[in-house]
C-alpha cells in the first residue's frame, strides 16, 4: 500500500507538473530615452518630440520550445497622413520565442506624448500587462 501511494504520487507530480507554464513581459529601452519605473510597475517614458520613439516588448515563457506570443494594446490608436486615418499598431502583434525568450517592438509617435498605453503579451491562456505613461 505504501509503494502504491508513493507510485500514485510520483506519477501524478510528473503528469500534473508538465503543463504548468509561467509567462511575464517587460519594456526594455535599448535606445536609452528617459524612462522609469514606479513602485505600481508603471513605465513613465519620455519620447521625441519629432519621430517614432522605438522601445522592445520582452515576453518570458522558459519553456525550452519555439513558443507564440501575441501581443496587442487595449485601446486602438490612429494616425493620419493627412490623406488617409488608418489604425496605428504600436506594437508588432506576434513574436516566437528562442530559449524561453521572445521579443517585439514597440513604437510611440511624437502625437501620443501625454497619453498612456497598456499592452498586452498573450502566452497560450496566460496574459500579462504593462501600463505605459508617455511624456
Amino acid at each position: 500500500m505504501k509503494y502504491t501511494l508513493l507510485f500514485i504520487l510520483l506519477f501524478q507530480t510528473l503528469l500534473l507538473g508538465q503543463d504548468t507554464k509561467s509567462f511575464s513581459i517587460e519594456m526594455l529601452n535599448e535606445r536609452n530615452f528617459p524612462m522609469k519605473i514606479d513602485t505600481n510597475g508603471v513605465y513613465h517614458i519620455r519620447i521625441s518630440g519629432k519621430k517614432q520613439s522605438i522601445f522592445k516588448m520582452k515576453g518570458i515563457t522558459n519553456s525550452t520550445n519555439t513558443e507564440r506570443i501575441t501581443w496587442e494594446v487595449k485601446d486602438k490608436l490612429y494616425w493620419s497622413d493627412k490623406v488617409r486615418t488608418d489604425i496605428y499598431p504600436v506594437v508588432n502583434p506576434t513574436s516566437y520565442t528562442k530559449d524561453g525568450v521572445g521579443y517585439s517592438m514597440v513604437g510611440f509617435m511624437p502625437e501620443m506624448k501625454g497619453s498612456s498605453v497598456i499592452i498586452y503579451g498573450k502566452y497560450y491562456n496566460l496574459v500579462d500587462s504593462v501600463k505605459v505613461h508617455i511624456k
